[in-house]
Formats: C-alpha cells, structure tokens, sequence
C-alpha cells in the first residue's frame, strides 16, 4: 500500500525542506524506512512504535530519548489513513518548539500520501482497463464472464461496434494517464466513447454505432489537439462497425487504415484501401525477396531511384517529369534506359511497369516502417 523506498523519502525531503527540522518515516514496526540522516534508516525507533499501537501523537523529550531505543528528542505522529495507522513520522529537535506545528505537519503528510494513493488506484484502474481491452480484442472468449468483468470496470461491451486507432508518430514516450484524461474530456466524438493506450506510441478509441462524417469530423478535432500539446504528428486509422464479440475484427482492420495513413498523413477508413490491403498482408520475408529480384541493383542508384518515383508520380508523363526534374526529356530518357538495364524491366511493358511500380510501393512501406 505505501511504497517507502519512492514516496517515503519525497516525504521526509519536503517536511525537513518546510519546518528546517530532521524528519524520519518509520513502517508499523517501528522501523525507520526513510530519513534526511541516511545512516539512521533500518534502525528500530521504540517511540514510533508506541505512537503507531496508540494511534496518537507522543512527545519525546529527554527522559523518553534516554530510555527508549533508537529515540531522539522530538515527536512522533501516527499517519492514519481510513482510519488505520499506515506509518509513523518522526520530527528531531525541541518538542516544546515542535508542537506547534505538528498538526500542520501532519496535515501537509497525509494529504501527500492519500493525494498519492488516489493516483496509484487511478493509475491500476487505468491498467486493468487496458488489460481487459487488450483481452477483448485478442482473446477468444467473450461469454458471461467476460460480460460481468467488463461491468465491474464501468464497460457495457454490448454498447461497442468500431475501433479506430491513433499512432503517433517519433513519439519517445507513452501518454500519462493525466494527458488521456485530458484527452478524453476534450473530445466531442460520443459521449461513451472509451480511449485506451496501446503500446508506446497508439491510442484505441472505441465507439458505439454512429454516423461515420461525424467521427471523421470530431476526429479531425482530436488529431488537432494532440498534435498542438504534444507537437508531434497524429494519423487515424478507421475500422468498419461490428458486433462487439467480433470487435478484433474492426481492430486489424483499423491497424491496416492507420498504417496506410502514415503515407497519406490523414484519416482513413478502412474501406477506403485497395493496393494497400494486398501490400500489408506479403509476408516480409516475401517482400524481401521480391524486392531483390526486382530493383534491388538500383539502390546504389538513388538518382535513378529518385526519376522513377517521380515518373510515376507523374501519370508517366516524359514531359513533366522531366520539367519537375528539371533536365531535358533525352536525358530522362536516357535514364530510364539505364533502369531497364539494371532491373530487365521494360519501361515499355504494362506487366514491368507494375512490378516496378509495386517495388517502389514496397520501398516506401519499409522506409516509414524503420522510422
């Protein structure tokens, strides 16, 4: 319940930093787990003891310091939290010039901890719903009680149709539970929706039925935000509605969209993908081998490599490739002569130029996969 080794010294740091005083935080036995005299921690402090089994503060003048083990002269004043004495803090110097400002030091402490506890609960709420999220949309089993685990944590599944994921990208951190909150309370997409971490750098968003231009359009709100608090870049990618026991379904499907829009930088909705459908599901091993047999030698080439991603960006076009490249149209020519020599793939042959143009699509998949 109370993590001695993080918030016990953070405690005992900020008391001796507000009353100038040496401060100690011992466990329910009586042993010192922190202090701003690191030489005293794991001694036993016989007062605190006391103070802890009479849940009551207890001054420590001199005949107490004499006789009782491990004592200074001070005070000592039980941490009571719901009732129940949770640890003992422990204030060096004269009681009599002390006293005043126990029940204040006391007070700053308490509020420390229970301030502390509420975001440790928040914080194992916010797990066991990304855990029970992580379970739904992997999992197998969706049977009743599946159905009541979701209802202790505030979830009626039966409500959910449509994932939609968030991917964020050259983000070096995770979001903080309070940045998803912020999140949440900011959003204008449904009022059920329910927002979730996944792995570093994503956030699933799951929606109930709804009209598809209105999650669009609050989503583009949302997007928005991210992007201005975090100052990074944010595409969504959209799944189709299902039940809620086939929600994996939607899932993969929004995973496919999002990676599509890292091309794109955007929203899309999964049914809006063609090429990229076939593109995600070549196994890399596949992938690799294609792309060896087909432009493989022009990666020593860049220059070449470069004129073709743009021939194609340009409908194929001699001429306009060659005015955005700026060099006459023999020269290009020239160049994609030198491609058909490296790769054997005729610019000329419909079957070529697709393979060739698959190749292209392939490089830039695995390029913004390593970024």
């Amino acid at each position: 319940m109370f993590q001695f080794d993080t918030l016990g010294h953070e405690i005992v740091t900020e008391l001796s930093n507000l009353i100038q005083q040496q401060v100690i935080l011992t466990d329910r036995r009586g042993f010192i787990q922190a202090s701003t005299e690191p030489d005293r921690i794991n001694q036993f402090h016989e007062g605190a003891l006391l103070s802890m089994r009479q849940k009551t503060m207890l001054r420590m003048a001199d005949e107490e310091a004499e006789h009782l083990q491990g004592v200074r002269r001070g005070i000592v004043l039980p941490i009571i939290i719901e009732e129940e004495p949770i640890a003992v803090l422990g204030v060096t110097g004269d009681p009599d010039v002390i006293h005043p400002q126990a029940q204040l030091i006391l007070r700053v402490a308490e509020l420390f901890i229970q301030d502390t506890l509420k975001r440790k609960q928040k914080d194992e709420k916010v797990r066991d719903v990304e855990f029970f999220v992580f379970d739904w949309l992997t999992g197998s089993k969706k049977d009743e009680r599946f159905m009541e685990r979701g209802t202790l944590l505030g979830i009626d599944v039966t409500l959910y149709s449509q994932v939609v994921v968030l991917e964020v990208l050259d983000l070096l951190e995770q979001f903080s539970v309070e940045e998803m909150e912020t999140f949440e309370s900011i959003q204008n997409i449904h009022p059920s929706m329910k927002m979730i971490r996944w792995a570093q750098n994503k956030i699933l968003l799951l929606l109930p039925e709804m009209n598809q231009e209105t999650v669009k359009n609050e989503l583009e709100f949302l997007l928005l935000h991210i992007k201005r608090r975090k100052k990074v870049q944010v595409v969504a990618g959209i799944g189709a509605s299902t039940q809620y026991f086939d929600l994996a379904k939607s899932f993969a499907q929004a995973e496919r969209a999002v990676h599509a829009a890292k091309e794109s930088g955007d929203i899309v909705f999964e049914h809006e993908l063609r090429l990229e459908i076939i593109l995600q599901s070549i196994p890399d091993l596949v992938k690799q081998e294609f792309l060896k047999r087909t432009v493989a030698p022009l990666e020593d080439h860049k220059d070449l490599l470069n004129n073709l991603t743009v021939w194609f960006e340009e409908n194929q076009s001699m001429q306009n490739t060659a005015q955005r490249l700026h060099i006459h149209k023999n020269t290009l020519s020239y160049r994609l002569q030198k491609v058909e020599q490296l790769t054997g793939l005729s610019v000329s042959s419909t079957h070529d130029v697709f393979l060739l143009y698959l190749s292209l699509r392939l490089m830039e998949e695995q390029s913004l996969s390593k970024k």
